[in-house]
């Protein structure tokens, strides 16, 4: 949806880093303190202190950037803040991630995620610098923290049906992926308005890059709702949908099928 919004507005119109030292404030400030315990934390989240601080030094630098007139050094400067820190990103886990990597932990909307009895299914937020098919990298509290993601986190696997053969990426659960260009996939972010491209290659490396939103119309055009191939193996049970969609390659000028997941059925 925040995509076709961004296109209307484009047809219509043609960090520095902060101190590492960590403080809960003593006196709300402003509307967003009263929403948790620590600030920065998602409203009625399970976040502690260090993920507050960081969600809050992102959104300052997503504020600052959404005043940037240049959007070359707008993604230059994501890109930086990305290779340091990660970038906040959605995925899927459950209580015992508290007790290692501790993302922020929200409740999903998905009735098969809350059973009356057994394990819940929760939507965990962690900053990720990369994300492969064996693990996520991601920082927490100055450390890097090389990440199983085996019985620790469930991304979204989205599979690329090229001619050579099919390719499974992981992507943040509801992401998809824009086009595609020498193997990698080119993913539309948006944050508190802000815009930024997400580019991932096959092995799961991460960069933001710039990318001329003059195409976007042209682009998400291509993307339609298709039949998807046949598969013998399901997906994780933890999404009740699969749906396809074809994708613009832009190396081989043609559009490629992809499959992707969400947790509630449509």
């Amino acid at each position: 949806m925040g995509l076709t919004y961004l296109i209307l507005f484009l047809t219509i119109s043609a960090f520095g880093e902060n101190s590492p030292r960590i403080q809960v404030l003593p006196n709300p400030q402003s509307l967003e303190d009263f929403d948790h315990e620590f600030k920065g934390c998602p409203e009625n989240s399970e976040c502690d202190q260090v993920m507050g601080h960081m969600l809050t030094n992102w959104r300052a630098l997503v504020t600052k950037l959404n005043q940037a007139a240049d959007a070359q050094k707008t993604a230059q400067e994501l890109e930086n803040f990305r290779s340091k820190y990660g970038i906040p990103v959605e995925f899927y886990t459950d209580q015992k991630s508290q007790q290692s990597f501790k993302p922020a932990l929200n409740s999903s909307s998905c009735k098969e995620h809350n059973p009356k009895t057994g394990q819940k299914v929760f939507i965990g937020i962690g900053f990720l610098k990369s994300l492969s098919g064996e693990k996520a990298i991601i920082w927490r509290d100055q450390s890097q923290i090389e990440l199983p993601l085996k019985n620790n986190l469930t991304p979204q696997p989205v599979k690329v049906y090229f001619e050579s053969g099919p390719v499974t990426y992981q992507l943040p659960i509801n992401d998809q992926p824009l086009f595609i260009k020498n193997r990698e996939l080119y993913i539309l972010r948006e944050d508190e308005g802000l815009y930024y491209t997400l580019k991932i290659s096959e092995n799961g490396d991460w960069k933001i890059v710039y990318l001329d939103m003059t195409q976007l119309s042209t682009l998400e055009e291509k993307r339609q709702y298709v039949n998807c191939p046949q598969e013998k193996e399901k997906s994780s049970p933890i999404f009740g949908t699969e749906f396809c969609k074809s994708v613009w390659n832009l190396e081989a000028k043609k559009l490629v099928v992809v499959r992707m997941h969400q947790g509630c059925p449509i």
